[in-house]
């Protein structure tokens, strides 16, 4: 896969954009959902770190199941559009009842999810995965310390590069639910026009879109919200961090003489680690 300069820049501006837009509505949501609970006079009982990586491999288990139990791919993909669907819907309606009163929200994210289910294009993939992620980020990051996301952060970067470089067995998943029309990623094209581009079009090795991982967006995301109790400035001191880390990974995949996928999280996770620390020493 040879790439122009002009669709490498392209590239790193839309991979940016979508990075950053994600986090910034789910920073400012989640500060609207604080505002809120308080007003409600609502406490969340905080969330473990054991907790939350039980909650995660068990997640993971089940897709896993899936994939390796069930053999027809017809059926593998409707259910993985049935949780696609009722994971967007929920996260994303938290989302908009930050913002909006309860009708209007839950008409637009059924608008949002019937314009995806008739019409499945790049566009509205991200616009939902963005609402999804921001919406689900926000309230996990509400109910989580910033010493135990460090945690998970570690612990999850490991099993990353784990499950991309060893058993590979994320890979192959990934590839199946992108085959089934399903992604549970921010998609950037190559050029403008591809956001107009049917999901059925991206195909898993032939490098007209890249596809970054729904978790590499919401854990720094649940990082960068657990830190609102120390000012909203530092949330978005470690985005900006976290957005190096994002770079790095760009410049390693497209650096590749051949160019495979790459596990996102160890970078991202380090940077913004670095941006906690740095924001400790202030």
């Amino acid at each position: 896969m040879n790439l122009k300069n002009r669709e490498i820049f392209f590239l790193f501006l839309t991979e940016t954009f979508l990075f950053s837009v994600t986090l910034i509505f789910g920073i400012f949501c989640a500060f609207r959902l604080e505002k809120i609970l308080e007003i409600q006079q609502i406490e969340i009982p905080p969330l473990s770190s054991l907790k939350f990586i039980f909650y995660f491999f068990f997640a993971t288990f089940l897709v896993f199941l899936i994939f390796k139990l069930l053999k027809t791919q017809k059926i593998k993909g409707k259910i993985y559009k049935i949780l696609f669907v009722s994971v967007s819907f929920f996260s994303s309606l938290i989302f908009f009842e930050s913002f909006l009163p309860e009708p209007f929200s839950l008409i637009l994210v059924s608008l949002l999810i019937f314009w995806w289910a008739k019409n499945p294009i790049i566009l509205n993939q991200n616009l939902l995965i963005i609402f999804s992620l921001a919406g689900i980020g926000a309230s996990l990051g509400l109910v989580l310390k910033p010493e135990a996301v460090i945690l998970i952060l570690v612990v999850l970067s490991i099993y990353d590069f784990i499950a991309v470089y060893k058993t590979k067995h994320m890979v192959k998943i990934a590839k199946e639910m992108i085959e089934t029309g399903t992604i549970l990623g921010l998609v950037s094209p190559f050029e403008l026009a591809g956001f107009l581009k049917s999901t059925k079009e991206i195909k898993p090795g032939e490098g007209k879109f890249l596809i970054l991982g729904g978790g590499d967006v919401a854990l720094p995301l649940i990082f960068s919200v657990s830190l609102l109790e120390l000012g909203i400035l530092k949330s978005f001191i470690v985005v900006l961090f976290s957005l190096f880390g994002l770079f790095s990974n760009l410049f390693f995949f497209l650096s590749q003489k051949e160019r495979k996928a790459i596990p996102a999280l160890p970078l991202i996770s380090l940077f913004s680690i670095i941006g906690y620390l740095f924001i400790r020493a202030l």
